[in-house]
């Protein structure tokens, strides 16, 4: 058996949590999993889209802006 026949489980995001949909490039929260999907939808509101578990991982955080660091600082 060679190394991409071995199967790897997939990413199990938890509901609210912020993830990637690398097939779509679109970051969205997880709600849940139903019929072996994912269901995603977009962080400001929008139409949920499904995407498939192995193509989900969690989202990078996004880099803030300098001038909004230092406002926090």
């Amino acid at each position: 058996m060679n190394i991409r026949q071995r199967s790897t489980p997939a990413y199990r995001p938890r509901a609210g949590e912020l993830v990637h949909d690398r097939r779509t490039g679109r970051t969205g929260i997880y709600m849940d999993t139903l019929g072996g999907e994912h269901y995603l939808r977009p962080q400001g509101g929008g139409r949920e889209w499904t995407a498939e578990p192995n193509h989900v991982s969690p989202a990078e955080p996004e880099p803030r802006d300098s001038a909004e660091c230092d406002q926090l600082s």
